[in-house]
């Protein structure tokens, strides 16, 4: 299996300390890893600040291998996953990420259906342990860490329980936008009227610079999306 495995600077905005810059001071601060599965071209996001060993670990798939040998190599350890969602090319890497680094994992409540169906993934092995995930994820909420503040965003649609998780100017967007698309609303749970909604009415009403890390292929911005988008064009641009 083909993984690639990106470093991303753009995240390194998102710190906030009392009386510091975040553009100036705090931009070598935060790094944002992706490693993703040649399978299903899904993007793992490993978010770490750099003055700690501690990351972030969002919606570790079958490329779990590969991110669990990226922090041994770096020497860091996964405090928390967050999932953006429970369709199993999202979360199948759960049970091995919880073994390495004995740590939790949140979720919207109404995706935990959804972990029972994780072996149906080609590529997971019958035997897989269940996903097991400690916490739930509160609409609106925002989940400290390390002086950083993580939005929770629920953006039901591509599943009734799927977030965006919102860090500084950068978003961790799972499957409810991609760059000139949007999730698909098929499979069990799912809503094109209700996917529309939550981008126009959350994602569409964030500044236009933020930047946009999907759970599938490149990254783009609310911007973009807004003005280029063929399923879901802002008014404005109409």
């Amino acid at each position: 299996m083909s993984v690639d495995v990106r470093f991303c600077s753009t995240a390194a905005r998102c710190v906030r300390l009392t009386g510091m810059s975040t553009a100036e001071t705090l931009r070598d601060l935060v790094e944002l890893a992706i490693v993703v599965d040649g399978a299903f071209d899904q993007n793992c996001y490993v978010l770490r600040r750099r003055d700690t060993s501690d990351v972030l670990v969002f919606d570790p798939g079958l490329q779990h291998p590969r991110t669990l040998a990226l922090l041994e190599k770096r020497q860091l350890r996964c405090t928390r996953i967050l999932l953006t969602h429970g369709h199993p090319d999202h979360v199948n890497g759960v049970p091995a990420v919880r073994a390495a680094h004995r740590c939790d994992c949140a979720i919207h409540p109404d995706d935990r259906v959804l972990l029972d169906f994780v072996a149906m993934l080609p590529g997971v092995p019958a035997d897989l342990p269940p996903v097991v995930c400690d916490v739930d994820l509160t609409p609106g909420e925002t989940l400290r860490w390390h002086d950083l503040d993580i939005r929770v965003l629920h953006t039901p649609g591509h599943t009734p329980g799927s977030v965006c998780f919102l860090i500084g100017p950068e978003l961790i967007a799972g499957d409810t936008l991609f760059k000139r698309s949007i999730g698909r609303t098929d499979l069990p749970g799912g809503s094109f009227e209700t996917l529309m909604f939550s981008i126009q009415n959350t994602l569409y009403a964030l500044p236009p610079e933020t930047v946009v890390h999907p759970g599938h292929g490149p990254s783009t911005t609310i911007g973009e999306e807004m003005l280029d988008n063929p399923f879901v064009v802002h008014p404005r641009y109409r």
